[in-house]
């Protein structure tokens, strides 16, 4: 993986972008019971497979896992013009490789995560990989279907590419890394894995056809991608963070608990935060990358 350094450490400005207020059944404080709007809610537990993400579902609660309505999101201002932009030729880059990976979707996609697992030991258990037996029909069931809607990410991505929906897309993505920032534990170092684990997987399938230009165009593509589930991160860190305050004023972090993430941490809640990292924990999560 290299030194690289959280998103905290870098000195790269982000661009704005749309702020989203979440559905407030997509929050998660344990459980916790606050006031919004006027009335009681408690805020359970919510865990990410990525296979509920799709158009059309909606806010509910199936089999433990919150669902949350695309449509529930409320824009409060609008992305500017200038953002991450593709060249031509990147796009003819990836528009003719992506056929050679769809070939076989749910194949290679577990090569991409096997990849990652390889990296990071400690990643499945942030996916809900490491709980039942790797050989039952669970494991396989569940693996299937993550991996599915995990590779149909890039589906879309490759579709508004072409002349797709972008905004759709850019949505859907923000949305998606909203639901991991619920995952306990979850930091947005963790998407670096998987960008490694991709770029590995492409060039193991299509050999010397993945050229220098090649790899650039895919990084550039991941990296845009990785881009917006962050910025769902950070959105939900900051629904999140208002509602705490607003109703546990009496607990926040003081600054000497804070001083170690620098001064960019949201976290004044005292909750750990899932887009900055100390020093402590990066060393950590570098010294279990492979």
């Amino acid at each position: 993986m290299g030194a690289e350094q959280s998103r905290y450490y870098s000195e790269k400005p982000r661009l704005p972008r749309k702020r989203l207020s979440l559905p407030l059944q997509l929050l998660t404080t344990g459980n916790s019971t606050v006031s919004s709007s006027g009335r009681r809610v408690t805020l359970k537990p919510a865990s990410c497979e990525i296979s509920q993400i799709t158009p059309e579902s909606s806010c509910s609660q199936q089999d433990g896992h919150l669902v949350a309505d695309e449509k529930s999101i409320n824009y409060q201002c609008i992305r500017p013009e200038t953002e991450l932009e593709f060249t031509e030729f990147e796009k003819d880059v990836l528009l003719s490789t992506w056929p050679l990976i769809d070939a076989n979707r749910l194949e290679n996609g577990w090569l991409v995560f096997r990849n990652a697992f390889s990296i990071f030991p400690e990643l499945p258990k942030f996916f809900n990989f490491d709980q039942p037996r790797l050989d039952s029909d669970e494991y396989v069931g569940r693996g299937n279907r993550h991996i599915l809607a995990f590779m149909d990410v890039f589906a879309s991505a490759i579709v508004s590419l072409n002349g797709g929906d972008r905004e759709h897309f850019y949505e859907r993505m923000v949305l998606l890394g909203a639901r991991h920032a619920a995952i306990p534990g979850m930091k947005t170092e963790y998407f670096k894995v998987f960008k490694q684990a991709i770029l590995m997987t492409w060039e193991s399938l299509i050999y010397e056809e993945f050229t220098d230009d090649v790899r650039r165009a895919w990084a550039h593509l991941i990296d845009y991608v990785i881009g917006l589930l962050n910025e769902g991160c950070l959105v939900f860190e900051e629904e999140e963070e208002k509602i705490l305050l607003e109703t546990q004023s009496n607990h926040r972090a003081s600054d000497s608990q804070l001083l170690p993430y620098g001064p960019n941490t949201r976290r004044r809640s005292g909750q750990p935060s899932v887009v900055s990292m100390t020093p402590e924990e990066l060393a950590r999560f570098h010294s279990l990358c492979k």
